[in-house]
């Protein structure tokens, strides 16, 4: 679907490098278990979001901070390779975030997350972003900083999109603040449970409009996701895939959901393209290594 704006997702929040090593389990306290370290890959929440709609044909922009270190050449590296706008990332004296992540022989994983002081937050720089984008795509950890960003967007015909996990919403009343503030919401099950007092069903998703959002996501991991608009609630068996490294998957289905909305498709043809996507990004370690394009999306479809 053409637009006139220039961009059209911006990904809100710093990127980080991901350390993978991979063992057989996550270590106990005061344990030393052997393992191997597989790399040091890009990774982070919204810049993964953007690589996968980037990959799949999305004009996007990265708005935040990396270090002055090896880890932010490389993530600004990456980004430039993808086609991703870093005119408004900016360069900080902080090292660059990171995440230790630990993946067992099944693909699944734990992690520690070492996040940037302070927050990207520049209300100039991120008008001028915003007033150029069709969605502004964030993880709100910080409500107050969530609210200047929604309203910024809003006021300039931008929608809102998050990603909210339990971490980000622990509480109900959390939970209902960022509905209020975004239009397209994407949840997991872990997150939609530590808020909700039933079963994960489309109806229980659907309650959730209520507070405020156009359509709200959830993903089910293996089994599959539920999407909730205002006029229908569908749900989305997962694809067959070779589990190698989980790491990215919710962000790899995030970003292409938005790909394929945005492009006009039914609802019902974005969660098949967005469940497809995420099936192909497992398929090797690290966030980023197996995001499909279009191709290789449409070749999944069809088989």
């Amino acid at each position: 679907m053409a637009s006139p704006r220039a961009i059209d997702l911006l990904a809100y929040g710093d990127p980080n490098a991901d350390h993978i090593y991979l063992a057989d389990r996550v270590p106990l306290a005061d344990e030393k278990l052997l393992g191997r370290k597989l790399g040091v890959f890009g990774g982070g929440t919204a810049a993964n979001v953007a690589c996968a709609a980037a990959r799949l044909g999305l004009k996007t922009a990265a708005f935040g901070r990396v270090g002055a270190d090896a880890d932010g050449t490389m993530l600004l590296a990456e980004n430039a390779k993808l086609g991703i706008s870093n005119d408004y990332m900016t360069v900080s004296d902080d090292p660059t975030a990171s995440a230790m992540i630990i993946v067992n022989a099944e693909g699944e994983k734990a992690l520690v997350y070492a996040p940037m002081p302070g927050v990207a937050f520049d209300e100039a720089s991120l008008t001028k972003a915003v007033q150029q984008s069709r969605v502004v795509y964030a993880m709100p950890y910080d409500i107050e900083e969530f609210t200047a960003i929604s309203r910024l967007a809003r006021a300039d015909g931008c929608l809102v999109a998050i990603d909210i996990e339990a971490a980000v919403a622990p509480n109900r009343e959390r939970l209902e603040a960022l509905l209020k503030l975004s239009d397209i919401v994407f949840m997991n099950e872990p997150g939609f449970l530590a808020t909700s007092a039933e079963p994960l069903t489309p109806d229980a998703v659907e309650k959730l409009l209520d507070f405020g959002p156009q359509l709200i996501t959830v993903t089910r991991a293996a089994e599959g996701a539920i999407s909730v608009s205002r006029d229908q609630a569908l749900t989305q068996s997962s694809f067959p895939t070779s589990l190698v490294d989980a790491t990215g998957a919710g962000d790899c289905f995030n970003g292409a959901f938005l790909a394929a909305h945005l492009a006009g498709a039914s609802l019902a043809e974005t969660l098949r393209f967005a469940c497809a996507a995420a099936a192909i990004s497992v398929s090797a370690v690290g966030a980023r290594t197996a995001l499909p394009d279009i191709a290789q999306v449409q070749a999944t479809l069809s088989a």
